[in-house]
């Protein structure tokens, strides 16, 4: 009796030995190393998560510098906006002294210094040709004799002699802006008097064509017939009538010529 006790006490520390041993048996192969298909993922997110972490400086940099690149857009933006305003504003600047050149021009008045220059210019631009030049008042008057000046048989049309004076006398006047001239034409008393009106005023647009080709134009520039109304000498002889037959130039500055005009209409 005393026996089987410690055998019986034997066999189950025995079996419970085996048990622990069968247990750690188990438990060994059921965490074995982790399955290929385990170990891929895990490498996959690893390597993301290496990626993601290199990428985030770039990340951080580029957000740091958008703001930079939309801070530098927009000023460049605003450099464009102002240029294109300074470039306007440089257009006006530029634009003063024609502004101030022609307020200068439109504020000229007739002086005597202003027909002594001018009238020396005139004589210097007609000279070898038979045209003349005079001073009536605050008025110069290149004077064309109609009898060397158009043709005989075509009496509205210049000769040719008369183009290099009239070129010279056209181009002094427009280069000048404050310059305007009144082109009348005149006749003697023969003939009709409707007839003799149409042709003197044939023959100031003959003149004027110079002057209109030389770039003046506008308000600077006037046309007229007044036939045989106002003579510069008696009728009744050769010598008046040649002197009566005539185209006058009438130069003046251009504030003045609506007055001019006037007067010449009276």
């Amino acid at each position: 009796m005393s026996l089987v006790k410690p055998a019986a006490l034997f066999l189950c520390v025995a079996l419970a030995g085996c048990a622990g041993k069968s247990g750690s048996a188990d438990t060994s192969q059921k965490e074995p190393g982790k399955s290929p298909v385990a170990e891929q993922a895990a490498q996959t997110d690893k390597l993301k998560a290496s990626e993601s972490k290199k990428a985030e400086p770039a990340r951080l940099a580029r957000a740091a510098k958008a703001p930079a690149e939309q801070g530098a857009k927009k000023v460049e933006k605003e450099e464009k906006k102002s240029s294109w305003w300074s470039f306007g504003a440089k257009g006006k600047e530029s634009d003063k002294p024609a502004q101030a050149k022609q307020a200068k021009a439109e504020a000229t008045k007739v002086t005597a210094a202003w027909l002594d220059e001018h009238e020396a210019r005139l004589k210097a631009a007609v000279a070898g040709s038979k045209f003349e030049v005079e001073r009536r008042g605050d008025v110069l008057v290149v004077v064309a004799p109609v009898d060397p000046s158009f043709n005989p048989d075509r009496p509205h049309m210049l000769l040719p002699v008369t183009l290099g004076p009239l070129s010279r006398l056209a181009k002094l006047v427009a280069a000048e802006g404050q310059m305007a001239v009144l082109v009348v034409g005149h006749a003697d008393s023969r003939g009709d008097a409707v007839l003799n009106r149409k042709l003197s005023l044939e023959r100031a647009q003959a003149l004027g064509s110079i002057f209109r080709m030389s770039g003046l134009k506008g308000d600077r520039l006037m046309l007229r017939g007044v036939g045989s109304d106002k003579p510069r000498a008696t009728n009744d002889s050769v010598a008046g009538r040649a002197s009566n037959r005539r185209v006058e130039v009438l130069v003046t500055v251009r504030d003045s010529l609506p007055a001019l005009v006037a007067q010449n209409d009276r």
